[in-house]
């Protein structure tokens, strides 16, 4: 008994097949984007940068202060 060809095609060409369905429709929901402005991108890289500058500060005092705690607590148990 031959093997019945689906009207599809192999599997490499329902791959190229999908493969094109699916860059069709990214391409669809990229141009649905709400791209920022250069100015909002601008401003919005300046907060990242306060914020990781503020938190890299928090974590180095805290870091600094529980170092100063421990070497204390080790100096009183010695």
């Amino acid at each position: 008994m031959a093997k019945s060809k689906s009207s599809n095609g192999n599997l490499v060409v329902r791959g190229v097949k999908a493969a094109f369905r699916f860059l069709g429709e990214v391409k669809a929901e990229l141009i649905k984007v709400a791209w920022p402005t250069k100015d909002e991108v601008i401003a919005s890289t300046w907060v990242v940068v306060f914020a990781v500058a503020i938190t890299s500060v928090w974590i180095f005092a805290a870091d600094q202060a529980s170092g100063i705690l421990v070497n204390g607590l080790i100096r009183l148990i010695h």
